[in-house]
């Protein structure tokens, strides 16, 4: 019996690696790196690791030898921002120098908070022009693999949900809500949410495919912060909805994207996929 193709996935721990190594493992030998907690690893073997240690990342992967990583791990909006550079840029492009060591097949995961959301919909190849620090990390982190690892496929994705795992955003209204405090939500800021399930499914194809360069893979719905967290509290039947108050992100900060609508037809014709909205997937 031929022995299975390794997969390194890193942020086997995160929300999009829950859902992503249970389906490579069907498929791979996956190994899974997580930085604190391995709780809540779903598939594969879990692996500590430090990615802002240049020797640490560069000595696991040239040892493990991977055919191919997706790289998830990231220090995402709401983080420790000290450890966002260096974790999101910096210890991507050690990933991408131990791919790239290896021969590995490499599909590096960005967002679409890269964009300004001034000049919506973003082509698969819009330049960045972030206004937060977390673009800034994720548009480092774009340029900073590339030029290590050229044949690097990056995939520039939006608010990411499930309907088994609460998603971390609406974790957070829940937490508000629960606290008896007042939930705002920005009736300004466009996102087109992307289902966990075809994220994943979208991101193992990838791993086989020869595609070089960038790529936007996102749900076709676009639907604004306040509609889309309406429906995850709906859905997961959580009550306060009188404690919900509509807002503006433009009033509140000048470094909030606002419309960040992704032209996905170029991933759906070559991943011969259909990327459904939030309300076709909650009616399934």
């Amino acid at each position: 019996m031929p022995t299975k193709n390794i997969l390194l996935i890193t942020g086997g721990s995160g929300y999009l690696g829950q859902h992503l190594t249970p389906k490579a493992a069907e498929m791979f030998e996956v190994y899974t790196t997580y930085h604190a907690n391995n709780a809540s690893i779903k598939a594969g073997q879990p692996v500590k690791l430090n990615l802002t240690q240049r020797d640490e990342v560069l000595h696991f992967i040239t040892h493990l030898a991977p055919q191919a990583i997706i790289h998830t791990a990231a220090i995402n909006p709401g983080g420790d921002e000290t450890a966002m550079m260096a974790v999101n840029a910096w210890g991507s492009r050690y990933v991408a120098e131990g791919a790239a060591a290896v021969g590995a097949r490499l599909v590096h995961v960005s967002s679409d908070v890269l964009h300004d959301g001034r000049h919506a919909p973003y082509a698969d190849e819009a330049v960045p022009s972030p206004l937060n620090l977390y673009g800034q990390s994720k548009a480092v982190a774009e340029a900073t693999v590339t030029e290590v690892n050229p044949s690097v496929a990056i995939v520039r994705t939006s608010l990411i949900y499930g309907l088994k795992i609460m998603d971390r955003g609406t974790e957070g209204f829940v937490k508000r809500l629960k606290s008896g405090q007042p939930l705002v939500l920005f009736n300004d800021v466009i996102r087109q949410p992307i289902w966990a399930d075809s994220l994943a499914e979208a991101l193992l194809k990838l791993v086989t495919l020869d595609f070089t360069g960038i790529i936007n893979i996102a749900g076709r719905q676009a639907l604004t912060r306040e509609e889309f967290g309406r429906r995850m509290l709906r859905w997961w039947q959580i009550a306060h909805q009188d404690k919900i108050e509509t807002g503006r992100a433009a009033d509140v900060s000048d470094t909030i994207p606002l419309d960040l609508r992704l032209s996905i037809s170029k991933a759906e014709r070559l991943l011969q996929m259909v990327f459904p909205g939030v309300d076709e997937v909650l009616s399934k």
